[in-house]
């Protein structure tokens, strides 16, 4: 990027122009990966260490800034320790410890930041995730939006198995584990000035017990939790670090009406939504059947649905057949379509 490019909110927001500044930003670092494992430089959800044996430690960075900080179905506490815990979960970890830094701007009632904390602590213990560490800054009147979050993730993997976005093989198919842009409809929904009338909550949600089982197996070869940049902008990073093409049955994909209804009142892309309890995973094909059946026992995964398949064609792009059989390019978006959602 040029010296006086202007930073804009689309610059942080998952999509491609977020692409093009994190690449920039890259080029500063030096040593970025550590003993052969997955680094800065993969834009995974997580970073590897490799350690003896076949054990692996997973680390995840994430910073949470989302407004309103209490959302339907969920607060700021709760976002992110789930983020952060489905980040390590992604790499095909078992989440152990986290670490939170708080930003509180001067003025907060101090039982909004307990109400946070205790949200974030419930999600930490429920999943047997330990709160190892943190620091707390309290900022001046109007440099901070009442309270920002960054935590880090701490995980172990047992086995040698890879799972990272370049791991994709031709003939996986890609399951979506529920249907897709739930936390970002619902909190266009119930932003201030927009009345919908609806009852649409946040589809925040811990994957620990619905994935961490199916991980282990040596069958699931990539995984990511669709967040900014929607459901679009994680399959086509598949496609672009694997090298394959994606090709997906629209009519397999599942949608929720009233964020399809939000979608087409508001003009918005549904693929380009974030959702938070979500994942998209790569499996070997004749052990997919079988996962998808693991994941509809739980009751976040029971819309789950095989929704396509990796092909030797159209390699870094994903493609979509259409519910009237045509074939579209679903592209990455520029960013997230409203900013601070996570």
């Amino acid at each position: 990027m040029k010296p006086d490019t202007i930073i804009e909110l689309n610059h942080g927001a998952g999509g491609s122009l977020m692409d093009t500044f994190l690449k920039s930003l890259l080029g500063i670092y030096q040593t970025k990966s550590i003993g052969g494992g997955i680094g800065v430089d993969e834009l995974d959800d997580g970073a590897t260490i490799p350690l003896s044996g076949n054990q692996t430690l997973i680390i995840s960075s994430d910073s949470h800034t989302i407004d309103p900080i209490f959302f339907p179905g969920g607060d700021l506490g709760m976002l992110a320790a789930v983020g952060t815990i489905n980040d390590v979960v992604m790499m095909g970890a078992k989440p152990i410890a986290i670490t939170c830094a708080l930003l509180i701007e001067e003025g907060t009632i101090y039982s909004t930041v307990e109400k946070i904390l205790s949200s974030f602590a419930q999600v930490c213990e429920e999943n047997n995730v330990a709160i190892i560490a943190g620091d707390t800054k309290v900022l001046p009147k109007g440099q901070v939006d009442r309270m920002y979050m960054s935590t880090t993730g701490i995980g172990l993997r047992q086995s040698p198995n890879i799972i990272g976005d370049n791991q994709i093989k031709v003939g996986d198919k890609i399951i979506l584990t529920g249907p897709a842009g739930l936390h970002g409809a619902s909190l266009i929904a119930r932003r201030e000035g927009i009345n919908l009338q609806t009852e649409l909550e946040s589809d925040v949600a811990p994957l620990v017990k619905m994935l961490l089982p199916i991980a282990e197996t040596g069958a699931v070869h990539a995984m990511k939790d669709p967040t900014r940049g929607g459901l679009g902008s994680a399959l086509n990073e598949f496609a672009e670090k694997s090298g394959v093409g994606l090709l997906l049955e629209e009519e397999h994909i599942p949608i929720h009406p009233e964020v399809n209804g939000i979608c087409e009142l508001l003009g918005l892309d549904i693929y380009s939504l974030s959702s938070e309890g979500k994942a998209i995973m790569a499996v070997e094909a004749e052990k997919a059947d079988d996962i998808l059946k693991e994941i509809c026992k739980d009751p976040s995964g029971q819309e789950a649905r095989i929704i396509g398949e990796a092909i030797d064609k159209y390699h870094g792009k994903v493609v979509m057949r259409t519910t009237i059989g045509g074939h579209r390019l679903l592209r990455k978006s520029l960013g997230e379509p409203i900013p601070r959602v996570c």
